[in-house]
């Protein structure tokens, strides 16, 4: 396929590879040998970026400049792919709905706060259905009853699953002292607090001679609750230490982003061969086998059990087959090939507004 992907904006050059899930699915696309052209945003003094070879960058300034030097590349397009997170998000996607003559996607990356800002119209960043309902395909964050729910009470014509992908190279077990029983990595907002409260800071108050950690970006209030002395902060880590941050943990703590979502760092936690405690959410069973990759607690008493009574060999296990799901159907190999399928589906099954022309690429695979 010819392949437009319009991304949010590059990060530091350093972090690249292991930081933005744009260029590597950008990337993993190249790899099945698809052509793939991805625009960024940029400031006004930015430069061409020249960040991998395999992967065409531009950087753009806005819609007027899009539609000034890639509206025929968007025209031309086979699939034309609009990531959640893009500048203008509204705005820009309008324009390549309007502008491509191929299929069209949406990369929701947070699909519970899409549906949540549908609620409030005051909400400048909320998209409205209109919108939504441009693209011929919405890739999801969220599974179980969520895709259908897009398709049948909000008119999106086509609603699949594309979860976050690992980079197997870059997420990978790491030998490390273990300093920690428990730890978690992530957003450590308010609403995270619900999870976070009964799993961990509980299971600390609980057994003070435990060692826990929360690493991660905190809400302010967050920042001025009590604490269990035995719990460490820690600010957010660049995602090319998170391997040694997992290695020094006993267990990670893996909790939810919402019902029917899984957390940014469950797949790579995973990856890097972490013992992974679970809050239950449907569909987590779908990702990995309970009790056989990774445990489930609803409780501070369920995670104690773990961390005090799992043998070691268990544990170790644990961690063993999660990374084994995680190389065999989690990378970002695996949703360059999920998204290639939905296209070929979309082509195929005749939704309204697909294409008329079908991707001859799509009738085969690179060698």
């Amino acid at each position: 396929m010819n392949i437009v992907f319009l991304g949010p904006p590059g990060g530091a050059v350093a972090d690249v590879k292991v930081g933005l899930a744009s260029r590597q699915l950008a990337h993993a696309l190249r790899q099945r040998g698809h052509m793939v052209l991805l625009l960024e945003q940029a400031g006004p003094s930015a430069r061409r970026l020249e960040l991998e070879a395999e992967t065409p960058c531009a950087p753009y300034l806005g819609v007027a400049d899009l539609d000034a030097r890639f509206r025929s590349h968007v025209r031309g397009a086979d699939l034309v792919l609009v990531d959640s997170d893009v500048p203008g998000v509204a705005e820009v996607g309008r324009w390549a709905t309007e502008t491509a003559r191929g299929l069209t996607a949406f990369w929701d990356h947070d699909t519970p706060r899409t549906l949540q800002r549908q609620a409030h119209r005051g909400d400048a960043a909320r998209l409205t259905l209109e919108h939504l309902t441009g693209y011929r395909i919405h890739l999801c964050s969220s599974g179980g009853p969520v895709p259908r729910r897009l398709e049948r009470e909000w008119g999106v014509p086509r609603a699949r699953v594309l979860l976050p992908g690992v980079q197997a190279e870059h997420f990978a077990p790491r030998a490390q002292g273990v300093r920690w029983d428990l730890g978690h990595l992530g957003l450590l907002s308010a609403e995270r607090r619900s999870l976070l409260k009964p799993l961990l800071l509980d299971a600390a108050f609980d057994w003070p001679e435990g060692r826990f950690l929360l690493a991660g970006t905190m809400s302010v209030v967050d920042a001025d609750a009590a604490w269990p002395d035995n719990v460490k902060r820690h600010a957010a880590t660049p995602s090319r230490e998170h391997p040694a941050c997992y290695g020094a943990q006993r267990f990670t703590l893996a909790v939810s982003r919402a019902e029917h979502t899984p957390g940014r760092n469950l797949f790579e936690a995973a990856a890097c061969g972490a013992t992974l405690v679970c809050d239950p959410w449907e569909g987590l069973e779908d990702l990995f086998s309970l009790g056989e990759e990774v445990v489930v607690a609803r409780t501070a008493k369920d995670v104690l059990r773990y961390l005090r009574e799992m043998p070691e060999a268990d544990r170790l296990q644990l961690g063993q087959r999660a990374r084994a799901r995680v190389l065999a159907e989690h990378t970002v190999a695996h949703r360059a090939l999920a998204l290639e399928q939905y296209a070929c589906e979309a082509v195929r099954g005749g939704s309204s507004g697909a294409p008329t022309r079908v991707p001859e690429v799509l009738e085969r695979r690179p060698n």
